[in-house]
């Protein structure tokens, strides 16, 4: 008798192993970290143009015009006594401001010009311990100043002398009123800042203008500001009698114009998100795997990965030839376009294509969102991962009989 070996059946063309999917789901989880390093070596390059076009701003500053630093005037009895001075009972400063992007190449730095209108007034009596010829004293960096100005006094207009980094002027109080008024201005051109310094009993600071990004500043907020479009006004108004408390620096009130860094540092907060976009897309992907029964190797895994990190690279490139809107635009659109297509032909499926394009394309729509309402990025986050979560849980419904 003939004996014939066991042989196993034939197996179906369809018939597929079946795989653990926690140990892949480990795996996908140790990809995700070796994409991190893809994220931090786009955040060098970030931090490193970020550098650069500092660089940039302080070389344009430097022919352009430094922060400007504005100091309410003072009369002396002179120069060489600087501890015998007097601060006017009442002074207000009006600063009207024109701020524009000045370019190098890619970068940029954001320049102004600015009117400055001062007035002050002092009481004549508390001048005579000075002497009857005295000394008025505005502290500013004269090389940034654009056109002569004038000093008036009580009507009668005078020249300022010039020195590095102060104005002053001789007057003689002997024949003057009890209230001692003076007004001066002028234009001034300046980098990045502008800041006043109260220094009257009574003090009120009004400055206005037109910015992309103004931020106001000081040891106290504006008690009025108003936004609207690029026009911006501020108002402060402080009440000081020590002198100590003038001489402190940080008795400055002003505005800050931000622009080169603001998209800097935007393109570095999307990347605070991506760790949560490479994982969601990941399980997105891995559901559909599961549902359609059709293993997708760890290579094509890692490969939509790298096209998730290469967003914040095209991000970081865009943004510095357009507007941080646009660039955002465009990076998501090509990636989102990339991963779906990749997916289509990869599974063979238009629909379960354009499933996953509609799942990247709202997170980062909701990335967007937060990076522009950064005092509800915290909300927003959490409504996101609470509905992936939802969506998750929906999905894992369906799934049947799957090895985990």
């Amino acid at each position: 008798m003939t004996n014939n070996p066991t042989t196993p059946p034939p197996l179906s063309p369809n018939f597929r192993p079946k795989q653990s999917y926690g140990k892949k789901i480990v795996m996908m989880g140790l990809i995700c970290c070796v994409l991190m390093f893809g994220v931090l070596a786009v955040w060098g390059m970030t931090f490193d143009r970020k550098s650069t076009n500092r660089q940039v701003a302080e070389e344009i500053a430097q022919k352009w015009g430094e922060n400007i630093y504005l100091n309410g005037p003072i009369i002396l009895a002179n120069l060489s006594d600087s501890a015998a001075w007097q601060h006017p009972q009442t002074f207000v400063c009006d600063a009207s401001v024109a701020s524009k992007p000045v370019h190098r190449g890619i970068y940029e730095a954001e320049v102004f010009t600015s009117h400055v209108k001062m007035s002050s007034v002092f009481n004549r009596d508390s001048l005579s311990s000075l002497g009857d010829t005295v000394l008025v004293k505005l502290k500013v960096n004269t090389d940034q100043i654009d056109r002569p100005v004038f000093l008036t006094i009580d009507g009668k207009r005078l020249d300022w002398s010039y020195a590095k980094d102060y104005l002053y002027a001789t007057i003689n109080i002997a024949d003057m009123p009890v209230q001692v008024e003076c007004s001066t201005e002028f234009d001034i051109r300046g980098t990045e800042a502008l800041y006043v310094k109260p220094v009257g009993e009574r003090s009120t600071v009004t400055i206005n203008g037109t910015a992309g990004h103004p931020s106001f500043t000081g040891k106290s907020l504006p008690i009025d500001r108003h936004l609207s479009g690029h026009d911006f006004t501020a108002s402060w108004m402080e009440s000081i009698t020590d002198k100590t408390t003038i001489k402190k620096f940080s008795n400055f009130v002003g505005v800050r114009f931000l622009v080169g860094v603001d998209r800097y540092q935007k393109v570095s907060r999307s990347m605070k998100y991506s760790f949560i976009i490479i994982v969601l897309t990941f399980m997105s992907v891995l559901f559909v795997e599961i549902m359609k029964k059709h293993p997708i190797p760890l290579l094509n895994y890692f490969l939509i990965g790298a096209a998730l990190i290469i967003f914040y690279s095209l991000l970081l490139s865009f943004t510095e030839l357009t507007s941080f809107g646009f660039a955002y635009f465009a990076a998501s659109a090509m990636t989102i376009i990339l991963i779906t297509c990749y997916i289509w032909k990869m599974l063979a499926s238009r629909n379960l294509g354009l499933s996953i394009g509609a799942v990247l394309t709202v997170m980062y729509l909701f990335t967007y969102i937060m990076l522009c309402l950064s005092t509800y990025a915290l909300l927003i986050g959490s409504l996101l991962l609470f509905t992936a979560l939802a969506g998750m849980m929906v999905g894992s419904l369906k799934i049947k009989n799957s090895p985990i």
